[in-house]
């Protein structure tokens, strides 16, 4: 036995937050791309395009050892990393969220322990905190990467948790949807059939015998 779908359909799914999020969190890994290359940029600038080889992980003959950071192999892998993550979360893959809150943590920990020695070393390494400033400007760029990799891992929290568990989960059935019934003496405009089609023809009593 078959039922027909209720008038107009089952109601559509609704539209979840963490996928409204996606192109958000996109625009969140190319800001991170954008820090890492400003780094690499500071580096051509000041050692020229033999440093390239430095920055692919295949040499380390030009690295600036005055500069508190520098745009090594690593940096690559994690450029390259944020574009294949910030293309995907424009095609709306959901697998960003987690892969992206631990690479932009990975690097921010790293970040932070570049800073950390520095502000809390020697006289000498607090003043190069900030002078010269290309200095000051590359920490600046590991701040930022700091608050970025917070950021973008409060989004996707807030996200998950505003969206609520998925549709489907084990124990949880769904709901019926509005005018569905499990029998068709439920459902509107059945007429049940009249008590004589189930009634036998009447026997007509016998005639008394003498």
């Amino acid at each position: 036995m078959s039922y027909a779908p209720p008038a107009g359909g089952f109601p559509a799914p609704p539209v979840r937050d963490r996928a409204r999020a996606l192109p958000g969190l996109a625009v969140l890994l190319i800001v991170g791309l954008v820090l890492e290359l400003a780094v690499l940029g500071f580096d051509l600038d000041q050692q020229g395009p033999g440093y390239l080889l430095d920055a692919l992980g295949l040499t380390y003959s030009h690295l600036n050892t005055d500069a508190p950071i520098g745009f090594v192999g690593g940096d690559t892998a994690v450029c390259v990393a944020l574009i294949v993550m910030a293309v995907a979360a424009f095609a709306g893959r959901g697998w960003i969220r987690p892969a992206g809150t631990v690479l932009l943590l990975t690097g921010a920990y790293n970040s932070f322990s570049v800073l950390v020695p520095q502000l809390t070393g020697s006289a000498e390494s607090r003043h190069g905190f900030a002078e010269p400033l290309n200095h000051l400007l590359l920490n600046l760029d590991e701040i930022a990467q700091i608050g970025l990799a917070v950021v973008f891992a409060l989004v996707v929290v807030a996200t998950v948790r505003r969206s609520g568990p998925p549709a489907g989960l084990p124990g949880t059935p769904p709901a019926a949807p509005p005018g569905y019934a499990p029998y068709p003496q439920q459902q509107p405009g059945y007429a049940p059939p009249p008590p004589a089609a189930y009634a036998y023809p009447a026997v007509p009593p016998e005639a008394p015998t003498h």
